[in-house]
């Protein structure tokens, strides 16, 4: 039977032929259809989803639309050479939830895709060349993804669900980092970014800070409204120039900083 079913794919366009077996082999295997589904997703162009679009989820064919527009034409190939040469993409505040008919796009290099209703990251992974990536005010709590995307320089995470941010301790290039508003207490994975020089923690369930003290590059950390009491350990960040701990329950209020103006105590005036 597997002989049969393979030779089908002998007398195909090679590229076809390898996906049918590659499907085949998982199936061969116990892999469930769903793995197999997200082999043949991952090996969609933009055109292949365009095409199939009046048959997607209304999830998916709300993002191809979208990327349609971004495009300026209707024409499924025209539409696909356009985005393949994007480097750059601006989809927020578009209404997305599925972001699967991104994933062929891989000479993005910044990709803003903040303020949706995105919970699942898993097709970034197919995006190798990001630099800069804003997924700020989603629906996220799994960043496993992330993992992999080693070229960030500059990632936003703000206004989500997390809670584990493990995946982000291999982003070692990252300069700039924004995971504010979120349920994070421990900060460990941090430790080993430390191209660091921009971080934001502020709105979450933190009181450790110690590992923030090989970053020694930072300049810019922003630390209110968590739970810490003890600062004297960032003393020894003295490349600091902007220090903002207000809601933090710490007494007395004595910056370890020179000079001391760099400690903000006071929370900042809202424009």
């Amino acid at each position: 039977m597997t002989l049969i079913v393979a030779q089908k794919y002998m007398n195909l366009p090679k590229s076809i032929a390898l996906t049918g077996c590659v499907l085949l082999a998982l199936s061969g295997n116990g892999v469930s259809g769903k793995a197999a589904a997200e082999v043949r997703s991952g090996n969609k162009t933009f055109a292949d989803w365009c095409r199939e679009k009046d048959s997607l989820s209304s999830e998916a064919k709300h993002t191809v639309e979208v990327l349609l527009q971004q495009a300026e034409t209707n024409e499924c190939d025209a539409a696909n050479r356009k985005l393949s040469s994007f480097t750059a993409l601006f989809l927020i505040d578009a209404q997305i939830s599925e972001i699967k008919p991104l994933q062929s796009l891989t000479n993005l290099i910044t990709l803003h895709i903040s303020n949706n209703q995105i919970s699942d990251l898993k097709p970034l992974a197919s995006l190798p060349n990001l630099i800069t990536l804003s997924v700020g005010n989603n629906l996220l709590g799994d960043i496993k993804p992330l993992a992999s995307l080693t070229n960030l320089t500059t990632l936003q995470l703000n206004n989500n669900l997390l809670g584990d941010i493990k995946p982000l301790a291999s982003l070692t290039n990252l300069t700039w980092l924004d995971i504010s508003n979120n349920q994070i207490s421990e900060i460990k994975p941090l430790a080993s970014l430390t191209k660091l020089t921009w971080l934001d923690l502020n709105n979450n369930k933190i009181s450790d800070i110690q590992p923030l003290l090989s970053l020694t590059k930072l300049a810019a950390i922003d630390l209110q409204n968590n739970q810490i009491n003890d600062i004297k350990p960032l003393q020894s960040l003295t490349n600091l120039t902007w220090l903002q701990l207000s809601g933090n329950p710490i007494a007395p209020k004595t910056c370890p900083l020179k000079p001391e103006s760099i400690c903000k105590w006071e929370a900042p005036t809202q424009p």
